[in-house]
């Protein structure tokens, strides 16, 4: 029937992957963006259970944060937020929850080295296992503190 140890080996492969999502989120732009989303100020992304932060509007993600697309590409997701690694990771596992549907306030680092608050709205699709993020930027007044994720 089935090899217990390849089994024991896959189970083991899927919890380290799943400890490293806890922890961070690696960016790639979309490989195949349609037109909308080639030109739409909206920032959307998709969370893979691989670890990959696809940016579907690539575009509007440089924009926002100053970047251009080529630097954007590969840099992780912690890396973006100016906040200690543990609590970068604290907020990447929130992101993550598949059973919380609030909006997740999230400061990121823009180029020049300004902070820039923003909210995610997040929804998961059960169907392909990966959760659907539009982020919009709000004034540091509505942005709740980092410490709200401990």
């Amino acid at each position: 029937m089935y090899d217990t140890a390849q089994t024991d080996l896959a189970t083991s492969s899927y919890r380290s992957a799943m400890m490293r999502l806890l922890r961070d989120l690696i960016l790639v732009p979309s490989a195949s963006p349609g037109k909308t989303c080639e030109t739409t100020e909206v920032m959307m992304a998709r969370v893979q259970p691989t670890g990959v932060f696809e940016l579907l509007s690539p575009a509007a993600w440089a924009h926002a944060l100053g970047y251009a697309l080529d630097e954007l590409s590969g840099k992780s997701l912690c890396e973006l937020m100016p906040v200690e690694k543990l609590a970068a990771g604290e907020v990447v596992a929130a992101l993550m929850n598949k059973k919380d549907i609030q909006s997740l306030p999230v400061t990121l680092r823009c180029k020049d080295e300004r902070r820039k608050c923003f909210r995610f709205h997040r929804r998961f699709d059960p169907y392909q296992d990966t959760i659907y993020v539009v982020a919009d930027e709000v004034s540091e007044d509505l942005a709740e503190p980092l410490s709200a994720y401990g």
